[in-house]
């Protein structure tokens, strides 16, 4: 079991209920899109003004099979695109972790 995290921060605390209406609607849009992923998102609670999604894939493989029909997907670019004034550029990472039984 692989977990996957990915994080933005925002260039502006003021960005905080603008980016939050806009992390639901677009793991809304995984989740219903691409059947097996419950993507969440979160909220750092201290620190940087950062927003975190994150969701557990079985293999490797099936994230790769995802994430291969998602750089296909013109949707979500274009919903990606629409917020792209909120985030501090560069500040996207993504983390994969191997979940220990």
């Amino acid at each position: 079991m692989y977990m996957i995290t990915r994080t933005a921060t925002l260039k502006n605390l003021s960005f905080l209920p603008k980016a939050i209406g806009w992390g639901k609607e677009i793991s809304g849009y995984i989740n219903k899109t691409y059947p097996g992923f419950d993507v969440k998102v979160g909220v750092e609670m201290f620190g940087q003004a950062r927003l975190h999604w994150s969701y557990t894939a079985p293999t490797l493989e099936k994230l790769e099979a995802v994430n291969a029909k998602l750089i296909q997907d013109q949707k979500y670019f274009a919903m990606i695109d629409s917020v792209k004034e909120l985030w501090v550029d560069g500040s996207v990472k993504d983390t994969i972790v191997m979940v220990v039984p």
